[in-house]
């Protein structure tokens, strides 16, 4: 049976931190999230896969994943994984825009570079690796003003991190692998999503691809059906119209969905909520 995507952990605040730290090979399935992270990867043996391409994580590492961005990380070996993780909401990033302070910069970058992976070659002896040390410590912090201290940490953290990359551009990296169709067709869906006849067909003749190859080719590559992978990135686009204030049938047709029984039973079997019910924070099962 075919596993679908999974929304998880929550953020029922501007933001979150954590310090994590496992022990053994444990497996993670391709998820997403309502909110954009930042994971400081410590230690391990670890790669990480978003949206079709993957990385393999040096230390000092830091990935960026966009809100409804599919990702895991694949842990290869019996070794500690440990990390820093930051979940930041798109109304952390506004409050500072608002103040002409672009703090989501580097989220933009990574973008237009293609990559969600920045590895700083001064590392080592960089503020960067002053301030990783503090994020862990201050996760941990239950003192007075603790939830303030993080959040002066981590606007320091983003503050620090967007210099360095206004200086050194090429602080981004490629993807270890990555297969062009899959990017090629990624793309196109992304950018046709709201689109009601993108379809399989479609998607085959702008790939010059055969329908049942691309079939294969995208379930091979991401362990998922292209007809999953549609109907998650629009139940995410439809939520958040639907936060923003729009009404749950135009969010439903401007999300690209033809049908809004098909929409309504596919974001009750997704949230365990109707689409006009209070959208509510999901519980963090694991972290990533």
């Amino acid at each position: 049976m075919e596993a679908s995507y999974q929304k998880t952990g929550y953020l029922d605040t501007d933001f979150k931190l954590f310090f994590i730290k496992d022990q053994g090979k444990k497996a993670f399935d391709f998820h997403y999230h309502d909110f954009h992270k930042i994971l400081i990867f410590l230690q391990g043996n670890v790669s990480y896969a978003v949206e079709g391409r993957q990385y393999d994580l040096q230390p000092g590492d830091i990935v960026l994943v966009r809100a409804g961005e599919i990702h895991r990380p694949i842990v290869h070996e019996e070794t500690a994984y440990e990390r820093v993780i930051l979940y930041l909401s798109p109304g952390f990033f506004e409050q500072y825009q608002k103040n002409g302070y672009d703090l989501f910069h580097c989220f933009r970058l990574g973008a237009s570079r293609c990559s969600s992976l920045i590895r700083l070659l001064s590392f080592d002896s960089s503020e960067t690796n002053r301030i990783f040390g503090e994020l862990s410590l201050c996760a941990r912090d239950d003192a007075f003003a603790a939830e303030l201290f993080r959040r002066a940490k981590i606007t320091e953290f983003l503050i620090l991190l967007n210099r360095t990359l206004l200086q050194t551009p090429l602080g981004f990296r490629e993807a270890v692998t990555a297969n062009p169709a899959v990017i090629h067709i990624l793309k196109y869906i992304n950018d046709h999503l709201t689109q009601e006849n993108l379809s399989v067909d479609t998607i085959a003749q702008a790939a010059f691809l055969n329908r049942s190859y691309l079939m294969h080719l995208f379930k091979a590559e991401t362990g998922y059906s292209i007809g999953s992978y549609i109907t998650e990135k629009r139940l995410f686009l439809a939520r958040g119209f639907i936060a923003s204030g729009l009404s749950v049938t135009d969010a439903c047709y401007r999300s690209g969905f033809k049908n809004y029984t098909a929409f309504y039973y596919a974001y009750r079997r997704k949230y365990n909520a109707a689409p006009s019910d209070k959208p509510a924070a999901a519980p963090a099962s694991e972290f990533d």
